[in-house]
């Protein structure tokens, strides 16, 4: 659960061998028999076995203690994969960011204006 916690979704492999200092697994034969006793706890699941991702071979496990896990989960160890849609998604972010940089600067231009012009009140 720990290294779940702290790494985010991974496959039996990845737990076998990143929980070496924790827990001494035998084998993933062992590590697959601990996950299944987790995903099969009573009352309340937690942890579950996620659907194969494209461009993968094996399936990834994650915890749900923070409730479920999203089915587009990025795994922390393959570069991000940005599709057309998720460019173009990224690009209007950008732009609106643009936007809003562009309308905050010029509030700030004429903040600076008024505060010049009030000032010269006082001299």
């Amino acid at each position: 659960m720990c290294v779940l916690m702290l790494r985010g979704p991974q496959t039996v492999g990845e737990l076998h061998q990143r929980t070496a200092r924790l827990f001494d697994f035998r084998g993933l034969e062992e590590v697959e028999e601990t996950l299944s006793l987790l995903i099969a706890k009573e009352p309340e699941t937690l942890v579950v076995r996620l659907p194969r991702q494209p461009g993968q071979k094996e399936t990834r496990f994650a915890h749900l203690l923070a409730g479920e896990v999203s089915a587009d989960y990025a795994p922390e160890s393959d570069a991000p994969r940005e599709g057309v849609s998720a460019r173009h998604g990224a690009s209007e972010r950008i732009a609106r960011l643009e936007q809003e940089v562009e309308r905050l600067s010029r509030e700030m231009e004429s903040l600076a204006q008024q505060f010049v012009e009030f000032k010269k009140q006082f001299e």
